[in-house]
């Protein structure tokens, strides 16, 4: 080879390998995070810093060098996974279920919240449920000097929001508000989970919403090209919410087509079909996801953002596991697409519907590899096993679906939950 030719490829490669790294850390200046439960570190049916501190935004910043902030939550509601291992009596419980902050900050960058989609990402701040609301009033006047009267005038109509959006948000605004006034050079921008997992949790189609669904995740995608900040991003594809672990199949009894499908899997039984997804209503959800992701898709090109297919990689967990194993080679096994029971690990929290800590680090780096493979970083990546070691639940994992049948303690959980449910 040409010495020449050589060097010059040489002083190429570390000239790349210079500006990639340069390019990283300007990307990385300011780390902007919109998103929902699984931004925020929802697992166990609960928010606090243990869980925060695992989620995927706040892992994939720390391994590019970078940060965000947010306000800590302690609550509402409880971390299961304590309450069922005694970890967590009764003031515990109840200090949990009121909720509030842990420690707070006045601008977050990370502004994720559990049950967000792109329309509350728009619409709903830590102070009202909808910003757009508004309502008729009467304002009183004097129409002359001698007549004292009315008239009908519109006003906002500002009602409290819940508790995951008034402790994460604060007085901060929407999380698209949020977001211009940080002015993020890199973006982690999903929020489309809710938009098509209400079908999965409530085993109804109705939540189903095309053209809201279009004309919001649009509309905040033009907010955010309009800051003029972006240098880059990550999206994700939202896997197949019915298969993931929340439901399980059933067979009526009686063949009743309307009866047989997927159920809670918390119910022993099903007495009406609105408490199971049947083969038609599968279908529905399974077209409609193929539109969200197609426009996530879209979006993402748009904004010559990275783009995760976490749909095909969930499937493929769902269908042959993710192996663990520690730097000696020993294994614990392959992680399945369930919770952890006993010599059998497991992505998701006792839920059924939100990765636990070992899940939030594969999450993570799907997310890595997208990144690195769209703007040819070399970010690395959570030690998957570490994250296995250190998760108390795939450590000591609890039975849940025995728990709810064979423990009386469980089996009222279980009926309160269908009541609610």
């Amino acid at each position: 080879m040409n010495t020449k030719k050589t060097f010059g490829l040489v002083l190429a490669l570390v000239f790349a390998g210079s500006l990639s790294a340069q390019t990283q850390s300007q990307m990385f200046q300011k780390v902007g995070v919109i998103g929902d439960s699984l931004s925020q570190g929802f697992f166990g049916v609960t928010v606090e810093k243990k869980t925060q501190d695992w989620a995927y935004p706040v892992l994939v910043s720390k391994q590019a060098g970078a940060s965000v902030s947010y306000n800590v939550l302690k609550g509402p509601f409880v971390n299961l996974e304590d309450v069922l291992k005694w970890d967590c009596g009764v003031f515990c419980i109840a200090e949990s279920i009121i909720g509030g902050n842990q420690s707070t900050v006045s601008l977050p960058t990370h502004a994720g919240i559990t049950g967000a989609e792109y329309t509350t990402v728009l619409r709903t701040s830590g102070q009202c449920e909808d910003i757009t609301a508004t309502k008729q009033e009467k304002e009183w006047y004097w129409k002359e000097w001698y007549w004292y009267t009315y008239r009908w005038v519109t006003v906002a109509d500002c009602q409290e929001p819940d508790k995951f959006h008034r402790f994460g948000l604060r007085d901060a605004g929407t999380q698209a508000q949020v977001m211009e006034k940080v002015k993020p050079t890199f973006l982690f921008g999903s929020a489309g989970a809710n938009h098509v997992l209400c079908t999965a949790l409530h085993t109804s189609t109705d939540c189903l919403d095309e053209t809201r669904f279009k004309r919001d995740i649009r509309e905040f995608f033009r907010r955010m090209a309009a800051m003029g900040s972006l240098q880059g991003g990550i999206l994700f594809t939202v896997p197949n919410v019915t298969a993931i672990a929340f439901l399980e199949s059933y067979k009526d009894p009686n063949g009743r087509a309307n009866y047989s499908g997927l159920k809670a899997f918390f119910r022993n039984s099903v007495s009406d079909p609105n408490q199971v997804l049947d083969a038609n209503e599968i279908t529905t959800i399974s077209n409609f996801l193929t539109m969200l992701n197609n426009e996530i898709k879209a979006q993402g090109a748009t904004m010559r953002f990275a783009v995760a297919d976490l749909r095909v990689v969930f499937d493929d967990i769902k269908e042959n596991g993710r192996p663990i194993q520690s730097a000696s080679g020993w294994s614990p096994g392959s992680a399945r697409a369930n919770w952890p029971i006993p010599n059998q690990p497991g992505v998701f929290g006792l839920d059924g519907v939100h990765p636990n800590m070992y899940g939030h680090s594969l999450f993570a780096n799907e997310l890595i590899k997208a990144i690195n493979s769209r703007y040819g970083f070399t970010i690395p990546q959570v030690s998957e096993y570490t994250a296995w070691y250190y998760d108390t639940l795939n450590r000591n994992p609890i039975d849940l679906k025995k728990f709810l049948t064979e423990n009386i303690f469980g089996q009222a959980i279980s009926w309160v939950v269908s009541i609610f449910t």
